[in-house]
């Protein structure tokens, strides 16, 4: 807490009487709480080459003391901001910098004109703004003016106030700095970093959604068949997608045939595939796409939701296709597509099994081999 360790402490109190703790029972030191300001001040006086004596005897003030002169003085020079002040209202002359600028390249110095330091300022409104508080009834306000750490340049934004006038002085105006150009652009890269890595991480945890997807249907389809493995399959990817609704529509004659849905929001329905370009063209040629919202309207979607369609192929020939109801369109990744053609190609081999099956039977219900 203080950074004096345990033996340096008892040194001190040995040596100097210094700090004066008070024994319990037991013989385990006590601390007053304000001991812990006046070790810390040791220490620091003692670190810049005070005496020890000197540096103790300098800490022994009553509470509520304050702050030394020379505290005050370093409140504007040691600032971590930038502070300047302003002589004016003509010329605009600089009377002092604190450590923050003093050292910058190209930093203004004491008695510049800053309008000979920065010509281009004198046509910006906030120049009037400056002037202003030397003679009007305001006595702070925001303003942009050059940035004393970068070269003057534009895009410096600080809180001028003027300060109290004192006989024999010049009207003087502080500026104590908010922002600069530099640091507003080192910010937005930070933000859009940022968002980028929330991006990604979103990204990485929908790859993974659609994944334990794909793992729970591929389960579904090994143990079970039939049309209670579809509805299992289906509320597992309404879980697992954290889609809105899901729901299977095999192909016939043409047309989409779609029973009730996961949650339903969708169907009952027949849906003739030429109706849609969209719809007929994602079936022709594979492909995973957001359906139009007169497409979606014709299996019930609900209007502001995203319908996507995923086509179900197996052996090469196409079974129907795969509806998945979301509450905002995403751009997908080639994971999640790669995943999502693993779902539909699951319960469309699926599907052509129960086919085949079916097809296998002879009129008593018996698989004819």
């Amino acid at each position: 807490m203080t950074g004096v360790s345990r033996e340096r402490l008892r040194t001190w109190e040995r040596r100097h009487d210094f700090p004066r703790p008070v024994r319990a029972h037991g013989g385990a030191r006590r601390y007053a709480v304000d001991d812990v300001a006046r070790v810390v001040a040791v220490r620091r006086a003692v670190e810049s080459g005070v005496p020890i004596p000197s540096a103790i005897d300098a800490t022994d003030l009553p509470a509520g003391a304050g702050i030394s002169a020379g505290a005050r003085a370093s409140l504007a020079e040691h600032a971590p901001v930038a502070v300047v002040v302003l002589s004016g209202p003509e010329p605009l002359r600089v009377e002092f910098v604190n450590a923050a600028v003093r050292h910058r390249p190209g930093a203004p110095a004491l008695g510049d004109d800053l309008l000979e330091r920065a010509p281009w300022f004198a046509k910006k409104p906030d120049h009037e703004t400056l002037r202003r508080l030397f003679t009007g009834d305001v006595v702070a306000v925001g303003c942009e003016h050059p940035d004393w750490t970068a070269g003057m340049r534009s895009g410096a934004h600080s809180i001028a106030y003027r300060l109290p006038h004192e006989a024999g002085q010049r009207p003087l105006v502080a500026l104590i700095g908010i922002d600069t150009a530099r640091e507003r652009r080192t910010r937005q890269l930070l933000d859009d970093a940022e968002r980028e890595r929330d991006a990604l991480r979103e990204r990485s945890d929908r790859d993974a959604r659609f994944s334990e997807a794909l793992a729970a249907v591929i389960d579904i389809f090994r143990l079970s068949s039939g049309m209670e493995a579809i509805s299992d399959a289906t509320a597992v990817l309404v879980r697992r997608l954290s889609a809105v609704d899901v729901a299977i529509a095999p192909s016939m004659a043409g047309a989409l045939v779609l029973g009730r849905s996961a949650r339903g929001l969708l169907g009952p329905e027949m849906v003739t595939v030429t109706r849609f370009d969209d719809l007929a063209e994602a079936l022709r040629d594979g492909d995973i796409v957001w359906l139009e919202e007169e497409t979606g309207r014709a299996f019930g979607a609900p209007s502001g939701l995203g319908l996507l369609v995923v086509p179900m192929l197996a052996a090469g020939e196409s079974l129907g296709a795969l509806l998945v109801v979301v509450d905002v369109q995403t751009d997908l990744t080639d994971t999640q597509r790669r995943l999502l053609r693993g779902v539909s190609a699951t319960i469309a081999f699926a599907l052509l099994r129960e086919r085949l099956v079916g097809d296998l039977r002879d009129p008593g219900g018996e698989i004819v081999t």
